[in-house]
């Protein structure tokens, strides 16, 4: 690039300008025109507000909190600014700076709006270190991408650099090493003060508490009403294991050791968990009017039925996501809950050898095997189902024949894949101990998902429903069709098997539909439900059941099974304790120290949510009394412990 300025002033000049004489703050009559540097910061406000009030229009309306409390409108600016004059610094160019600035933040703020339109979850740091996830399962979805606001955004960029080309910030008389210096400690004092602020400010739990929000515990929620910034900065703390008030290592290694463990005495029954992906009984609703044929959950509803069947509904982690929470909770005996004040990912917390019901199933005589028709890479499964012990770990590379409906692997095909798994490890002589999580079902249900709308399965209303909910209803409801048709296949298949069986089927999380819970409200179900009642626990609720063949039900003795692991009347059970509940089921349910405590914990305290808890009558306690308060303490502080210092070779 060419420069056309001045000539060199002389020295009598150059004296004027370093005293001050000179006054005027942009050289005219030259390109670039040259900026005063004490321009540069006041500049950097102004900016970082006009970046900041681009960035806002990306969320459905401007957070009305930020008017009512000024300073979470601040919180949320101020990472703006910071990060706009750290790069002022480094450089040299306030133009310059805020058009990378725009960028960064741009980007940010419309990968939040999509991806709370696809998934009803906010952008997280860690989601920086799943892009290769992101952008395949961006693919799966039907994004209406604001292209107005991106074009926007674009245009503001394109005058920021070409106002970094056009006026520079004019060179001071002091030599270039000083100069060179002191933008590096302003660039690194902008940057220390985004971190300090980060573990401090942005993470006090005292602090959120004090913003209005409406629902704390939905993060989408808290986005919209707190602001993406502050809650992007504020979740930078989370995935953490965190280290329980009143905790003492030395006190739990005590009560682990007065532990009363005893030695497993394995029933040599086949056991097949089937976690269905977003598998629930909403077409229950008063709202339908199937017949005993077009019912979509009519194999669920016989197996039900079955005099060799336990039904009852999961407590899991999560709402309409969070399907890795749900396999951790199960297969750890801990919960995802636990490892953390703050929302957490599970698998992105764990990173070393754990011990899990594959563990102990695998000590005790039983093959162990995880099947997952989806991605290995996704949640880090591909690490994480070797740190807890599986024998044989199977993705989506192995299904190379398989049908693909909604985008994934077809339930049909992994239905087929199961049974001819399941024939060839009859030939080893061992039981077999099988995890599978199923994908096909996964969200969003737009239009699309499974085709043309006239080939799906239509809707049988008592009431009619608005048209955006009967949409995303018949999609859904099409592919709980084929999750409720992979259940009466495989029932049907071991049925016919004189190997015994036990089967436990269930659904990871309810299915997300909608905005705002829109099919729920339209079917008149009240989702959002405070902790006063145990109405709360409704989105938590998809349903299970454990079902046996013939010689299944009579090596566990099925006809007492329910009243040996006290399920209660209800059905209610943490999903943390189920795992634990079908160890004890096939014998070995006192082997493992934790698993020993949750079997004796689960037997008065079924449910555990979020500090709240069901007891064994069914009773909920929306505040937890004082035994329920040391169970519950001990139970969190075990969960640390091994998190924090067990270890397995």
């Amino acid at each position: 690039m060419i420069h056309f300025q001045k000539a060199r002033p002389g020295a009598h000049e150059a004296r004027r300008r370093r005293h001050g004489k000179h006054t005027e703050n942009l050289q005219a009559g030259s390109i670039p025109w040259r900026l005063a540097a004490g321009w540069n910061i006041p500049l950097a406000v102004l900016l970082a507000f006009a970046i900041w009030f681009m960035c806002l229009k990306t969320m459905p309306v401007i957070p009305y909190t930020f008017f009512t409390t000024p300073l979470l409108g601040f919180l949320n600016w101020l990472p703006v600014f910071l990060v706009l004059a750290a790069l002022t610094f480094a450089l040299g160019n306030v133009f310059g700076a805020s058009a990378v600035t725009m960028v960064v933040f741009g980007v940010l703020n419309v990968a939040n709006q999509l991806k709370i339109e696809a998934r009803d979850d906010p952008v997280v740091p860690q989601d920086l270190t799943m892009l290769r996830e992101a952008l395949t399962a961006a693919g799966g979805y039907n994004l209406r991408i604001d292209l107005p606001l991106v074009a926007a955004f674009v245009a503001v960029c394109v005058v920021l650099i070409a106002a970094a080309v056009l006026v520079r910030t004019r060179k001071s008389g002091r030599s270039r090493v000083l100069v060179r210096c002191g933008r590096a400690a302003g660039c690194l004092l902008c940057l220390a003060i985004l971190a300090g602020l980060t573990p401090t400010v942005y993470a006090s739990a005292d602090l959120f508490s004090a913003f209005p929000c409406t629902n704390r515990f939905n993060m989408t929620t808290v986005c919209r009403e707190t602001g993406f910034h502050y809650t992007f900065l504020r979740s930078m703390t989370q995935n953490n294991l965190q280290k329980p008030e009143g905790f003492s290592k030395t006190e739990i290694e005590e009560r682990i050791a007065q532990t009363q463990t005893t030695a497993a005495e394995p029933k040599p029954v086949n056991v097949i968990f089937v976690m269905s992906e977003a598998f629930c009984d909403i077409t229950d609703a008063d709202a339908f009017a199937w017949t005993a044929d077009t019912d979509p959950l009519k194999n669920y509803h016989a197996v039900q039925q079955s005099e060799h069947a336990i039904t009852g509904r999961l407590i899991v982690p999560n709402y309409g996501g969070g399907t890795a929470n749900t396999e951790f909770d199960v297969l750890t005996g801990m919960q995802t809950a636990m490892l953390s004040d703050a929302s957490v990912s599970s698998f992105r917390v764990l990173h070393k050898n754990m011990n899990s019901i594959f563990r102990v199933a695998d000590e005790n005589g039983w093959q162990t095997a995880f099947i997952h028709p989806g991605k290995a890479w996704f949640y880090n499964r591909q690490n994480i189902y070797k740190w807890l012990g599986a024998q044989e770990i199977v993705f989506e590379d192995v299904f190379a024949d398989a049908t693909y409906k909604g985008g994934y692997v077809s339930d049909e095909s992994l239905t087929e894949y199961l049974i001819a798994d399941f024939e060839n490890r009859q030939a080893v002589g061992q039981p077999q101990f099988t995890y599978v999580t199923t994908i096909q079902n996964h969200m969003a249900y737009t239009e699309s998902k499974y085709g043309k709308a006239r080939d799906l399965y239509q809707l049988q209303l008592a009431e009619e429903l608005p048209e955006d909910a009967k949409t995303m209803l018949t999609v859904y409801t099409h592919g709980l069709r084929d999750a409720d048709a992979m259940l009466g296949d495989l029932v049907s298949y071991f049925e016919q098997q004189e190997e015994p069986v036990l089967l436990i089927w269930y659904g990871d999380h309810l299915p997300s539909l909608g905005d705002n819970y829109l099919c729920y409200r339209a079917l008149g179900m009240d989702m959002t439900a405070d902790r006063s009642t145990q109405d709360w626990l409704d989105a938590y609720a998809p349903p299970f059941v454990m079902w046996a063949n013939q010689a299944g039900a009579d090596a566990l003795e099925f006809d007492t099974l329910v009243e040996r692991l006290g399920i209660p009347q209800n059905g209610m059970l943490s999903a943390s304790f189920l795992g634990a509940a079908v160890l004890d089921a096939v014998g070995c349910g006192q082997s493992d120290e934790l698993f020993a405590f949750v079997n004796e914990l689960r037997q008065e305290w079924p449910v555990v949510q979020r500090g709240t808890a069901v007891d064994a009558q069914g009773n909920y306690l929306p505040v937890l009394d004082n035994t329920a308060e040391d169970a519950v303490k001990e139970y969190q502080d075990r969960i640390y412990y091994r998190m924090k210092y067990e270890t397995i070779e």
